[in-house]
């Protein structure tokens, strides 16, 4: 009887394993496997397996020729074809010469400060050690290849936790080690300047000159970021600040409360508050222009807060034309941004009463009135800086123009 044809089974798949003496890193040999892969569908799919199992020999022999041209630094060191619907292709590879045992990753962060770099580093923790275990036991002669693998991936990396930077990788050969740059730069609109303040309206401003140089050196390590980078990360940066303010002496000596805003654009804000749920300390000097009389004059305010909404204060004025002093008693009742005074003022035992609003920190309005000389005064305070404010005061008596110095 004459026998059967063996039947045609075509090949539907093939998987590509490839292998070496456990140097190599699965990431790259994963690749390997996907180059080999190409080639390997294009021999065999919709083949007749019958036929490749005949001529396996010779399959091997030309993958093994293929992969040596392929698979730059290695070389095939065996194949093996079993064919089939899937039909499994086991290559093991071995580097040309020397493997790497030597990778220093130089990570750098282009265009922010040395501090924010620091912070930045923190996001991607895992980064270096990733690149050095790609690297490590692989061919030196494969550092071109392994190079655009490593560039995917550190992009790919930042991409997903900076997405408001970019990566660039650079893969040397120096002596005995591999190098690999990575510079991290940051895209699209950046901050280029800082508009810092540090003020408080509970203690006297001269008390936090130390803390207000200090923190501007902080805030200066924000400059070169995204601007949208600081938007998504507003509340983190802020915390951060804040968590600093917090643990300072000189803070925690007064009693202050610190909170931190961010106003993120190319010029970046940032302002720093000081606030007191205890006291309210403020010295003032006043200069005026456009009246002739008690025109050079000053005045302290020592208040303390029995509640949160609710103070105590005594006030000291003199003016400076004939060094007459008065002395005040009072309270005021705060609500937010608004606050509403009363104080009995001696020695000529006469009533004064005072509103104010604080628009922002920058702006006031101020009306105050005077039982003695029945005198009416709406005024509206803008603050240059945290030592100098200017004010314009409407009076039944005369209007004029005040410069105030805070100290």
């Amino acid at each position: 009887m004459a026998a059967l044809p063996a039947f045609a089974e075509p090949v539907e798949h093939v998987d590509v394993q490839i292998t070496d003496n456990g140097a190599t890193s699965r990431v790259l040999l994963d690749r390997m496997g996907k180059s080999m892969q190409v080639v390997a569908e294009q021999l065999f799919v919709d083949k007749d397996s019958v036929n490749i199992n005949a001529a396996r020999g010779d399959y091997e022999r030309l993958l093994a020729e293929v992969g040596d041209r392929v698979l730059t630094g290695y070389q095939m060191q065996s194949v093996s074809v079993n064919a089939g619907a899937v039909t499994n292709i086991n290559i093991q590879v071995a580097p040309w010469s020397a493997a790497v045992d030597d990778v220093f990753v130089d990570l750098q962060f282009s265009g922010v400060e040395p501090g924010t770099a620091e912070w930045l580093q923190q996001r991607l923790p895992q980064l270096k050690s990733r690149i050095e275990s790609i690297l490590m036991g692989s061919s030196v002669d494969a550092s071109d290849w392994a190079g655009g693998i490593l560039r995917r991936m550190v992009r790919s990396e930042v991409e997903k936790e900076l997405p408001e930077f970019k990566a660039a990788v650079d893969v040397v050969r120096e002596d005995s080690r591999t190098v690999v740059q990575v510079v991290i730069y940051p895209v699209g609109q950046l901050v280029q300047d800082i508009n810092y303040s540090m003020e408080s309206q509970s203690i006297p401003n001269l008390l936090l000159l130390d803390l207000k140089q200090r923190y501007a050196q902080k805030a200066e390590a924000l400059r070169g970021l995204p601007v949208d980078f600081v938007k998504k990360h507003q509340m983190e940066l802020e915390n951060l600040l804040l968590t600093d303010l917090k643990n300072e002496k000189s803070v925690q000596r007064h009693n202050l409360e610190p909170s931190v805003k961010l106003v993120p654009a190319s010029t970046l804000g940032v302002e720093i508050g000081m606030g007191s749920d205890k006291y309210k300390i403020w010295f003032e000097g006043y200069g005026d222009i456009g009246r002739n009389d008690d025109n050079i004059s000053g005045r302290a305010h020592i208040g303390k807060f029995i509640s949160e909404q609710d103070e105590i204060f005594g006030e000291a004025g003199v003016t400076l034309d004939e060094v007459d002093w008065d002395f005040s008693a009072g309270y005021a009742r705060h609500w937010g941004k608004a606050t509403l005074s009363y104080m009995r003022r001696g020695p000529d035992g006469q009533n004064v009463y005072r509103g104010e609003y604080d628009f922002t920190n920058k702006w006031r309005l101020r009306t105050e009135y005077f039982s003695g000389t029945d005198t009416m005064e709406i005024a509206v305070r803008y603050r240059i800086h945290e030592f100098l404010s200017a004010e314009y005061v409407y009076s039944n008596d005369k209007p004029y123009f005040r410069i105030v110095g805070n100290l």
